[in-house]
């Protein structure tokens, strides 16, 4: 259960620190120089300072997501782990990574970080998000993604008929999929060029 505290307490904190306008800052560049690291660390110690038990956590988790019943399923379902991971065995979160086309999230997340790096940041704002966390190594070096394996799952095909239209979707099956932090993954493994990223994995126990 250890792990899985630090997930969920990993997850909180990046939630909370949202909260704080952390997202916005970077996104616009605004912060003047120690902000982001200020804001996380305050986070941090009055998180930290309130002592919450589990199930005041998943409490918190539910107030905090835009999706906490599937958040908390998931959370519940799976028995977690820390671990390094091959970025070629990851894929990302369907039907939607923020704005970038369904197409390419559809395949692994090295086809992702090669849009990524070529697409025009005046088009796609995750795109811009992206490359404005790569500059920040205060809050990336903070907050590890939730990774689900296995990544094969027949819902997803259906998600994305549901969201993008029926179409014969070209879903890559990979060993993983990205839960939460599609955009941080992507900025942490550009910044650092990277083969393989940290990341807390969530077996699933049916698996």
């Amino acid at each position: 259960m250890a792990v899985a505290e630090d997930a969920i307490d990993n997850y909180l904190l990046w939630e909370l620190c949202k909260q704080e306008g952390i997202q916005n800052m970077v996104m616009e560049g605004s912060a003047e120089e120690g902000k982001l690291k200020e804001i996380v660390e305050k986070v941090e110690m009055e998180y930290r300072e309130n002592q919450y038990g589990l199930e005041e956590k998943k409490k918190k988790l539910r107030d905090l997501d835009s999706n906490p019943d599937y958040r908390l399923e998931v959370f519940e379902d799976c028995s977690w782990r820390k671990e390094t991971v091959e970025i070629e065995d990851l894929g990302t979160t369907l039907p939607r990574a923020g704005d970038l086309p369904p197409g390419i999230i559809a395949g692994k997340l090295s086809d992702v970080l090669e849009f990524v790096q070529q697409a025009d940041p005046d088009e796609y704002q995750s795109v811009k998000y992206i490359m404005r966390l790569k500059q920040v190594p205060e809050v990336l070096n903070e907050f590890y993604p939730w990774i689900l394996t296995p990544g094969k799952r027949k819902s997803k095909r259906d998600r994305m008929n549901g969201v993008h239209g029926e179409k014969d979707w070209d879903i890559k099956d990979t060993w993983g999929m990205i839960n939460d932090g599609n955009h941080r993954t992507i900025a942490r493994i550009l910044a650092s060029d990277s083969k393989e990223i940290k990341c807390y994995v969530g077996h699933r126990r049916e698996s």
